[in-house]
């Protein structure tokens, strides 16, 4: 982890550099890449609800990265994927024991992106259409190894701000509001043995910092 830190911060230093004498007007035409990070949430909805009398599904972190193109100013498609840890805080009704390790919520999305500009500040607006999926892992004794989770049909909506720094390097935070349309939980491989709880999962939501480049 280190070492892709280090791997990270050097590119970031290269582009800056790079960047340093060129001309400052934003880039906003071309292939753009966007990485973010930051903390994931379970919204209310969907599948199920984030709350029981029982437990919460948590907030985690998470993050989010997004490649298109930039074809005008005011638009850009291309492909997103997100990842967002949850943690489920159930416990058993007996013992108060743990009945899940830690949740993921995965998704991939075909995305379209808008807005407009105002001097170095990008104001924008992401939709998204594609599949998710919430996945818990049990780490209960009595049903260690059994994953309960749900996968379908997702949206998601993106309001974000970026501001260019260089001529092609920008910052920005987005929140990405994902809501799943998936079929009713499940459990793997296709049925739960005895009385178990299933994580509360539904919408999820990822609020981040977003790095970005213009190439």
């Amino acid at each position: 982890m280190p070492r892709i830190h280090a791997i990270f911060a050097g590119w970031l230093v290269f582009l800056l550099a790079r960047e340093a004498g060129a001309e400052l007007e934003p880039k906003r035409k071309g292939l753009q890449v966007d990485v973010a990070g930051g903390l994931s949430f379970c919204l209310p909805g969907g599948a199920a609800r984030c709350k029981r009398v029982d437990g919460v599904t948590a907030p985690h972190a998470g993050g989010v990265v997004t490649v298109g193109y930039r074809f005008r100013p005011w638009l850009l498609a291309g492909l997103s994927y997100e990842f967002g840890l949850l943690r489920p805080t159930y416990t058993d009704i007996l013992g108060g024991r743990p009945l899940y390790g830690l949740a993921r919520h995965q998704g991939i999305f075909g995305v379209v992106r808008t807005g407009v500009d105002v001097g170095r500040v990008d104001l924008g607006l992401e939709l998204g259409l594609g599949y998710s999926q919430q996945i818990a892992t049990y780490v209960h004794d009595d049903f260690r190894g059994q994953r309960f989770g749900t996968l379908g049909f997702a949206a998601r909506v993106t309001p974000l701000v970026a501001v260019y720094l260089t001529r092609r390097l920008y910052l920005g935070l987005r929140w990405d509001v994902t809501l799943n349309f998936h079929r009713s939980p499940a459990c793997s491989p296709g049925r739960c043995e005895g009385p178990v709880r299933a994580p509360a999962f539904g919408h999820h939501a990822l609020l981040g910092l977003m790095v970005g480049v213009t190439i």
